[in-house]
């Protein structure tokens, strides 16, 4: 590798491969805590002038951007190209969108009492993934999504041969709902589309857990809007102010820790050639909550829909399926809202204080209350 790059320590190194996540992986451990990392990295922003670091991880040396010029570069090039390749493209899957946002409508009426949690919520947006990934054959198959907890897991400890026998079952289970193609699934659309049985699979694995990694987000979006009363109140009445808060809690506390990119040709940097093959991060940590934002640890949804994020890197779409999730969880939140106002348990979150670096939702609790409905007039 080049010498002219700046090189994090072994130290720096360890820490940021524990936060960062291996490269290629495609979704973060559920419940941990990203923007512990923060500190870090804006450390090395300023240790560095903003130039890319090179980290040496266990299996290869990557190359993590910290200026939002080169993290630019990296997303408009071609030569650089996902890390991570089974993704929803090439798949028409907006036409999903009606049949999806109203499995996720029906299912959030169960949290509309009572006090929610994020293991109450969890078991809710299960549900919903598994009634629009496989139909609603497989909506009480809650052995599916601990199966595919169990798979994560172990590969993330590295028990390969544990892995196997799980995948193996993982997998099986997958056929059985994969050859109903039920309609308005994704099932049904993938059995409609050509391609090898395996790319099946990979893709209903690849948004189940798309699905599993937005319910931590969901939760913390809901604790936002139990809190700030006056964004709940427009978030009621407007769909589209109720998607910025969606996005606004993403952006606080993102449920990925980076984007991954690797490089197909040797590319340079401030002079140094770096060969093809590197692989690049985009940490989003320093980025979304810099302290260059006026906005930076503030509850702000309307930076989404007055063009404020417009020319931030970590805001532009990145694929369908982003969109499609989006959509997804937006209807979700809107069926607990049209029919209950949630209010927050225990004081984890103020309005009147910058907004945590950290936010476990396992920890929130958010009490519903029924709304007051105003008296018809004669």
């Amino acid at each position: 590798m080049p010498r002219g790059l700046p090189r994090a320590t072994v130290l720096e190194s360890l820490r940021l491969t524990a936060a960062l996540l291996p490269p290629g992986t495609p979704h973060a451990t559920p419940g941990l805590d990203l923007l512990r990392s923060r500190s870090l990295l804006t450390g090395l922003q300023i240790r560095y002038g903003g130039r890319p670091v090179l980290v040496r991880g266990p299996r290869r040396t990557a190359l993590v951007v910290l200026s939002q010029r080169d993290a630019e570069r990296v997303l408009s090039e071609p030569a650089f190209v996902p890390a991570v390749r089974e993704r929803a493209a090439g798949l028409p899957c907006d036409v999903l969108r009606p049949a999806f946002t109203e499995v996720a409508r029906e299912e959030a009426a169960a949290l509309t009492d009572g006090v929610v949690d994020y293991a109450r919520l969890e078991a809710c947006w299960q549900r919903v993934a598994r009634r629009c990934v496989y139909g609603a054959g497989a909506a009480g198959d809650e052995e599916l999504s601990t199966l595919l907890a169990q798979v994560r897991r172990a590969g993330r400890g590295r028990a390969r041969r544990r892995q196997e026998i799980l995948s193996g079952r993982y997998d099986a289970r997958i056929l059985d709902h994969l050859r109903r193609a039920e309609p308005g699934t994704l099932a049904g659309l993938l059995a409609r589309t050509s391609g090898p049985q395996a790319r099946g699979l990979r893709q209903a694995a690849f948004w189940l857990m798309g699905f599993s990694v937005t319910a931590a987000s969901l939760m913390r979006t809901l604790a936002l809007l139990a809190t700030y009363p006056a964004q709940r109140k427009c978030a009621r009445a407007d769909s589209d102010y109720l998607r910025a808060c969606l996005r606004e809690g993403l952006r606080l506390w993102p449920p990925v820790p980076a984007l991954s990119r690797i490089s197909t040709e040797e590319t340079y940097w401030y002079g140094v050639p770096v060969p093809a093959g590197t692989h690049v991060l985009l940490p989003f940590a320093p980025h979304q909550r810099s302290a260059r934002l006026p906005y930076a640890d503030s509850f702000a949804p309307e930076i989404w829909l007055d063009g404020t994020a417009a020319d931030e890197w970590w805001a532009l779409p990145r694929c369908d399926g982003v969109h499609l999730m989006l959509a997804v969880g937006t209807a979700f939140l809107g069926g607990i809202l049209a029919s209950a106002r949630p209010k927050a348990s225990g004081r984890p979150l103020s309005p009147h204080r910058p907004l945590p670096q950290t936010l476990n939702a396992a920890r929130l609790r958010v009490t519903m209350r029924p709304l007051k409905r105003r008296p018809a007039q004669s």
